[in-house]
């Protein structure tokens, strides 16, 4: 993991095995492998990494904790978004109000890959207890803000612990037997019930208490236990551990740290997503301030892939090793990339579709929004099954094919027809789910080395952040052009039996866009059915754009049928009875037994 080229250790460079020459040690270039060379040295390290402890009591508590993990840092993505319109009226108004979940997909992009990689090296456990705590601040600072920048910094402090805590990816699937991978990852998925469900609760607390800090009072009850339970049961492999294999102090692992890959990293995804976040909200997209950290932002993150690359680097920050697996682990990524891209873009563009069209009043809508949650869950639950269905390349594929085509179905969706639409919505969030965390598995079992499981899982964790970034900056700005264009001459033929005046018109065409019925008092003569006719124009303006933004995601989705063929499916012989990470008690447990058959 850490001294990747070094002879003596088992992290040898993956070459060792089909070259005749070992590169130098802190060499960052190796000569590339086969697909079928790669696989078999895969198998190889599965067959001899880890121990057979099996599922003891210590594997299923720390697998709960994972779980846990998971649904904390959701809370953290999932509850805000639900209470933002709550908060900017009692602390605001204030325009950069949006940024206190803007400022989650910030974080959480970043150190889900940082922990990842620093987590592999020092171990997981402290990294894991630390963004458990930061939670735990984020909800005091939240609970108590008396400002929108106060909650703006909670927000940011919650995109930190949140992108340790969705290190759990890659944890869960290190702390069970090989075997149980897929299982395992789609029961975590599966898990995920509780947090999903937590949009409609927080709305309910705030109708029956009228105060939306009560629900980061709930959040802190349930990040405090899972700090808790993460201390008493989660004790994965520490450093002392790790540094039995790799050789080096903890001193000459940070003198040799990529600091400056570090810096890269972070300016690059800062400025990029802060780039994607300004465009069409506080400036045009056409605007250098939108553009210019868009630009820089992607040019700094591509610099980043050259350095890593050829930069002659003795603890890089992303190993070269894992992209030169690029059936095993590339091509994964950027099939996770674009489910992550419909999965996001879908979720803003049924949100608006299902509140605009169809919920009649604020319990309906959110129901409506657990459309979503609801396929996730889904897909979970398949995902449990897929080690017995096999063919993992097949079951991306179809899952892709399936969202692409759903996607496509959606733009034909109508106002009249409200179930068509949420079985096309539950259809592609679900298949979403199983591209994700099939690819998740993928991933797992594609690099060479398991102790370098944190830095892929944060990988996949960052490209699909990233990406669903991208794919909801793209698809409002398509629904929102589109809207904009075809909502005047909608409003203009809705009321032209009407025969009012040009300026009325005028004036009705902003109160439709405002959507308010303030908006539609204020206009001299205005009439129910006036008003009726113009709000249909706006349903009608807004149905049209979101038509158009589905379509434009079926290219996307060729892309990723395309990328998925090229997938490998999981050979058999790396479901093995190792568990590559197993509890410290678990590992003492069974030496104390070996040495009692000795």
């Amino acid at each position: 993991m850490v001294n990747e080229e070094k002879p003596s250790s088992h992290h040898a460079d993956v070459v060792e095995s089909t070259s005749e020459s070992t590169p130098a040690e802190g060499s960052n270039t190796a000569p590339s492998v086969s697909s079928e060379d790669a696989n078999e040295q895969i198998v190889q390290h599965l067959q001899t990494t880890g121990e057979e402890v099996g599922l003891t009591w210590r594997t299923w508590m720390a697998a709960a904790g994972m779980c846990m993990c998971y649904n904390t840092y959701l809370f953290t993505l999932l509850i805000p978004p639900t209470i933002l319109s709550y908060i900017n009226a009692e602390l605001g108004p204030d325009p950069r109000y949006t940024w206190i979940t803007i400022s989650w997909n910030l974080g959480g992009a970043m150190f889900v890959t940082i922990g990842g990689r620093l987590s592999d090296i020092f171990g997981r456990r402290y990294f894991f207890l630390t963004g458990s705590g930061l939670l735990i601040i984020g909800s005091i600072v939240s609970a108590t803000g008396q400002s929108i920048s106060q909650m703006i910094a909670g927000g940011t402090i919650f995109g930190a612990g949140s992108g340790f805590l969705e290190m759990s990816f890659g944890a869960v699937q290190e702390i069970a037997p090989s075997r149980y991978r897929a299982v395992t990852i789609g029961l975590f998925d599966a898990s995920s019930i509780i947090a999903q469900i937590m949009p409609l609760i927080a709305w309910v607390i705030i109708r029956d208490t009228h105060n939306w800090r009560v629900c980061y009072y709930m959040m802190i009850g349930f990040q405090a236990f899972n700090f808790l339970f993460l201390f008493f049961f989660y004790n994965p492999p520490k450093f002392s551990d790790i540094q039995a294999e790799h050789g080096k102090t903890k001193t000459q692992i940070l003198k040799d740290f990529d600091y400056l890959g570090l810096f890269l990293f972070v300016a690059g995804c800062t400025l990029f997503i802060v780039g994607l976040s300004w465009g069409g909200t506080l400036y045009p997209w056409t605007s250098a301030a939108a553009i210019a950290p868009i630009v820089i932002g992607l040019l700094t993150l591509v610099a980043l892939g050259f350095y890593e690359a050829y930069a002659n680097l003795k603890e890089p920050l992303f190993p070269p090793r894992l992209f030169k697996a690029v059936r095993h682990f590339t091509m994964p990524l950027i099939v996770m990339a674009v489910a992550g891209m419909q999965y996001y873009s879908n979720a803003t563009l049924w949100t608006r579709l299902s509140q605009l069209l169809y919920a009649g009043d604020e319990v309906s809508k959110r129901l409506y929004a657990e459309a979503m949650p609801l396929g996730t869950i889904l897909g979970g639950i398949v995902v449990a099954f897929s080690k017995k269905i096999g063919h993992q390349r097949w079951q991306v594929f179809f899952a892709v094919a399936l969202q692409t085509s759903c996607a496509g179905a959606m733009s034909t969706a109508t106002m009249d027809n409200a179930v068509k639409s949420i079985i096309l919505t539950v259809i592609i969030s679900m298949t979403s789910s199983l591209v994700i965390l099939n690819g998740m598995v993928l991933v797992g079992f594609g690099i060479v080395y398991q102790e370098d499981i944190g830095t892929a899982a944060g990988l996949a964790g960052t490209s699909r952040l990233l990406a669903g970034a991208v794919a909801t900056a793209i698809f409002s700005n398509v629904t929102n052009s589109k809207y904009s264009a075809t909502l005047p001459g909608r409003v203009t033929e809705s009321v032209a039996s009407f025969n009012l005046p040009t300026d009325i018109v005028k004036r009705l065409i902003i109160a439709a866009a405002a959507g308010t019925s303030a908006a539609y008092q204020s206009i001299p003569g205005i009439t129910p059915d006036i008003e009726a006719a113009a709000t249909l124009a706006n349903k009608e303006s807004d149905l049209t754009g979101a038509h158009l933004s589905y379509q434009v995601a079926l290219p996307f989705g060729l892309a990723g049928c395309i990328a998925a063929v090229f997938i490998p499916s999981v050979d058999t012989r790396k479901y093995t009875k190792r568990t590559v990470a197993p509890q410290r008690a678990d590992k003492k447990a069974l030496k104390d037994q070996k040495a009692e058959v000795v």
